[in-house]
């Protein structure tokens, strides 16, 4: 008898990484593609269909019952449609149906940060924790916000945009026309902007903190300030959410270390301290391989 796996698709604006993902969040294996810059949704289908059919015979002793997306942008969860994707043209896509008539297999979809912060409930550090957020920063900055073990997402579909909090007033100005939202002063293209208007040199948010590292005080400074910002919009949340734990992921947060004390004095300054004492913050226990296992628990959540 075949062993029970989904088919986990972690869809981002540059690449599609998918694999066999087994009940327990045992990765199989898995498969990358790259994806151009004019990206169309028949070239997704094309690779996803590709990608599919390479695991299945690479791996014939196990059975997909199921396939878990995660989606770059706004997510219609109910009826499979992929709405918008900030950096295409991609809109009203049903991707769920589309798939599934592909694939012979149910389908189902969840925005990628979204499906992050599920994963870390059910595979990750937060399986003791009810009420957290997850936050991912990284070229740009995106939250999923778990209340009673569940993805709230507001009236209207529009919670958890942690990202367009303002951190800094009359601040650089953010893509969604406010000024100083965290995503305009701590997303990776901004600690490369900071860094190039005192040093003028042009750097990535990853270079500038390997930079830090090594003795390069502006960049250090750079990286301290992005972590205050951080802090300040976590301590913004916490004084509306008075949530137990706080889970930081994406490219910009594998440099925790530099901007730690930096993102907990941010936190202190800004939130309500008697009931956010106990509050924690912490890094995603999942790294890299978040959005996998986070289409992976969507997909096995939906089956079980």
């Amino acid at each position: 008898m075949k062993k029970q796996v989904v088919f986990a698709c972690d869809i981002g604006g540059s690449k599609l990484l998918c694999g066999f993902v087994d009940e327990d969040g045992g990765i199989i294996d898995t498969e990358k593609a790259l994806l151009p810059a004019d990206i169309t949704t028949e070239i997704i289908e094309a690779h996803l269909k590709n990608m599919y059919m390479v695991l299945s015979q690479r791996n014939p002793e196990y059975q997909p019952i199921a396939c878990g997306m995660t989606i770059p942008g706004l997510a219609d969860t109910e009826n499979g449609i992929w709405q918008y994707a900030c950096f295409s043209g991609i809109s009203d896509y049903p991707i769920a149906s589309r798939m599934g008539d592909i694939l012979h297999l149910p389908i189902f979809i969840e925005n990628d940060v979204n499906a992050c912060a599920l994963a870390e409930k059910r595979y990750g550090g937060c399986r003791d924790c009810n009420d957290y957020l997850w936050v991912t920063v990284s070229n740009g900055v995106g939250c999923g916000l778990v209340l009673n073990g569940n993805i709230y997402r507001g009236t209207f579909g529009g919670a958890g945009e942690f990202g367009h909090i303002v951190v800094e007033k009359n601040g650089p100005l953010c893509p969604c026309g406010h000024k100083g939202c965290i995503e305009a002063v701590a997303a990776g293209p901004a600690i490369a902007r900071r860094y190039k208007s005192i040093t003028g040199k042009s750097c990535s948010a990853a270079e500038i903190a390997d930079l830090a590292r090594n003795g390069d005080l502006d960049a250090l400074a750079v990286m301290c300030q992005t972590g205050e910002y951080i802090g300040r919009g976590l301590g913004k949340a916490a004084s509306l959410l008075n949530l137990e734990r706080y889970v930081l992921g994406g490219g910009v947060m594998q440099s925790f270390d530099l901007m730690e004390s930096d993102i907990r004095r941010g936190f202190e300054e800004e939130a309500f301290e008697a009931p956010n004492q106990e509050a924690k913050i912490v890094m995603t226990s999942l790294q890299y391989e978040a959005g996998l296992l986070g289409a992976a628990t969507v997909a096995w959540q939906s089956v079980l």
